[in-house]
């Protein structure tokens, strides 16, 4: 029995993930860990240790726009690409069945989406692949984040367990990973997310309820004043609102109008710059002083120049000796109509 259906990958891939991609490694056989997105056990470990020792979670970092755009426009780019087994300048023929069909519920599509996802935030990935009689690969999935780990000895459990050798490709990514590099920027921007959040629900300056004279107003009154001011502040008719003699109302502050868009626009520049984008892709604008005119052809030339930051460690690792026969190497196919061997044309596509 193969380890794709040794592990059941076809069910499972459905069951454990949200539109087919992980949240995040969770916990295994009921033991908590400080990795899980738990709020109960998030709680206990900040509680502990602080809310900065929280790591980051694939969940936090796309809760952020430019995240999510960064992410969408890199997997829109390549998780489509056709895979081709090359020799020289020619493609091998027949190609390998594996680059374009599996035999489980996904389709290749979503495993390079899952891979180049794995590799965007936490800077690895791996496969687990059948082989045939002569040890060639004849079915390739990626293992989903949480059923896989490296151990103290840099070992590949899978399950906890240790797979052979040739039934498993490991892919290190071009950089460790959003969540181990970026985590400062992504929980800092998150934190600016609700702060601005709750600008746009009360943008008015703060007010300070100051009691003219001391007349032994109790905690509960002083409570009930507050949230009634902040209730008012939120009425459509929020501007006007009565303040009773006992009190004097103090505002603190400007009103702000531009709701933070400079550090949130940093965000998006701190965001292109971790996932090597032009800044300009995720629409985020650069300092007055470094501003120059481009084109919307320059864009895409500039975004597709970066490509190989994301593609080439995927082609290195599928060009190896135990992925493919010697002499051959495995590329991304970026030609919207390649030709295929025989004589037609068209991309590879899924039986």
């Amino acid at each position: 029995m193969g380890i794709l259906k040794q592990l059941d990958f076809a069910s499972y891939a459905y069951n454990s993930t949200v539109s087919g991609f992980p949240a995040n490694r969770i916990a295994r056989a009921g033991v908590v860990s400080p990795w899980s997105e738990g709020a109960l056990n998030q709680f206990v470990w900040s509680d502990i240790f602080g809310t900065d020792t929280i790591p980051v979670t694939r969940k936090e970092a796309m809760s952020l726009p430019s995240v999510a755009v960064a992410r969408g426009l890199i997997l829109g780019a390549l998780a489509g690409r056709p895979l081709r087994a090359l020799r020289g300048n020619d493609y091998v023929d027949p190609q390998p069945t594996w680059l374009y069909r599996t035999d489980t519920d996904l389709p290749p599509w979503h495993r390079m989406a899952q891979t180049i996802d794995d590799l965007i935030f936490y800077g690895m990935s791996l496969w687990a692949v059948d082989r045939g009689a002569e040890g060639q690969i004849i079915d390739a999935i990626r293992v989903p984040w949480d059923r896989w780990e490296i151990d103290e000895d840099g070992e590949i459990l899978v399950d906890g367990i240790t797979p052979a050798a040739d039934s498993v490709i490991y892919f290190p990514g071009p950089f460790e990973g959003l969540l181990n590099v970026a985590g400062r920027t992504i929980r800092g921007a998150v934190d600016l997310e609700a702060s601005w959040a709750g600008r746009a629900r009360t943008p008015a300056p703060a007010i300070i309820l100051e009691e003219k004279e001391d007349n032994g107003m109790t905690q509960e009154e002083a409570s009930s004043y507050v949230k009634a001011v902040a209730a008012a502040r939120r009425d459509p008719d929020g501007t006007v609102m009565f303040v009773p003699y006992a009190l004097s109302a103090r505002l603190e502050g400007d009103s702000a109008t531009d709701l933070m868009i400079e550090a949130r626009n940093a965000v998006k520049l701190d965001i292109a710059n971790f996932m090597n984008l032009p800044t300009a892709m995720l629409d985020a604008a650069l300092p007055k002083a470094s501003l120059n005119y481009e084109t919307q052809e320059g864009r895409t030339e500039s975004f597709i120049e970066r490509l190989p930051f994301w593609t080439e460690p995927i082609e290195a690792r599928l060009s190896m000796d135990d992925v493919c026969p010697r002499g051959q190497r495995i590329r991304f196919d970026a030609s919207p109509h390649s030709n295929r061997p025989g004589g037609q044309v068209g991309p590879y596509t899924e039986d």
